[in-house]
């Protein structure tokens, strides 16, 4: 049974590593093509949440719809959440927080500065506060008493000191 629940595991977090480099890489984005790298990276923003203030200001003068702000902002902060459930299960190294944290943070420093170079967005901290905030929010999710629990009777999370999965 064991053996089982690690296969799936793993088939799992295939197929949504998969599916996170087909949606935040491969689903063609190609935003402007006389566009050079240079201008794509300074449209950048590095000024935290400037640009959920900016979403606020439009859509306050009606310039911007409700569900493309919803869905850039809940899409940022759900993306990762999965990763931040999935590291700790899976990995004996990846039990810290802060070490699924720096994880993440690396995954989400390799997307955004791919989008300039691929010349298919641009790089955002906001993006980087909100996928780190999903990834934390997935961690948070596993180490909740009742599910943790949950989690280790099914051998899909097992704790330091017993085996982890291999």
């Amino acid at each position: 049974m064991k053996k089982a629940v690690k296969i799936l595991l793993y088939i799992f977090f295939v197929i949504y590593c998969l599916s996170l480099v087909k949606f935040l890489l491969l689903d063609g984005r190609y935003i402007n093509g006389t566009a050079t790298v240079g201008e794509f990276f300074g449209r950048s923003n590095l000024i935290p949440f400037k640009t959920v203030w900016d979403y606020i200001v439009r859509l306050r003068q009606d310039r911007i719809n409700a569900d493309i702000v919803v869905r850039n902002l809940v899409g940022n902060l759900i993306v990762l959440f999965p990763m931040g459930c999935f590291l700790p299960c899976m990995f004996k190294s990846c039990r810290k927080f802060l070490r699924v944290l720096a994880v993440c943070f690396c995954i989400v420093l390799c997307v955004e500065l791919s989008e300039p170079l691929l010349r298919m967005g641009y790089l955002d901290i906001d993006d980087f506060i909100f996928n780190l905030a999903g990834a934390s929010l997935g961690y948070a999710i596993v180490h909740i008493p009742f599910l943790n629990q949950l989690l280790r009777k099914t051998h899909v999370y097992v704790q330091n000191q017993e085996k982890p999965l291999e």
